[in-house]
């Protein structure tokens, strides 16, 4: 594990911007969300899956050690998502709109991404997020700093 990898795990874990929830505030280009963190292999395999609901504007972020092409897919999901990929420096690659289908189709990033970002489906919509937006997750004032 990488030093970088390191701090960005600590500063998760000791992050004051969290809420008494244990979600996290981060933002989409203008958008702002709360998000799960997913950092340990266990938790990004485990994901979302079981879940019933997400509120409006709640997620999960997955946080990968590295840049990889990362395959993400909907086994043992209930609920219809958008998955968003981005790189080591926060910048949305691509999305795409999941149905729950027993892990039938793969969902892989279009280049190697760091962060993978799990929304209800028709969020990104919602929000007219486009390649290129930047991810930022709140510092422990609740301001946005990049992902790094």
């Amino acid at each position: 594990m990488g030093n970088r990898f390191r701090c960005l795990l600590l500063l998760f874990l000791l992050l004051p911007g969290c809420s008494g929830d244990g979600l996290v505030g981060i933002r989409v280009g203008n958008s702002t969300a709360r998000v799960e963190l997913s950092i340990t292999p266990e938790a990004r395999r485990e994901g979302l899956m079981g879940r019933t609901s997400l509120g409006a504007d709640e997620g999960l972020l997955m946080v990968f050690p590295q840049e990889q092409t990362i395959e993400i897919w909907m086994l043992n999901m209930r609920i219809p998502l958008d998955v968003a990929f981005f790189d080591r420096d926060g910048v949305l690659l691509e999305w795409s709109s999941m149905e729950p289908d027993g892990g039938r189709r793969i969902y892989a990033s279009p280049r190697p991404a760091r962060y993978v970002l799990e929304m209800n489906r028709g969020w990104f919509g919602r929000h007219r997020l486009q390649p290129g937006a930047r991810l930022q997750i709140a510092d422990a004032g609740g301001d946005p700093v990049a992902p790094r």
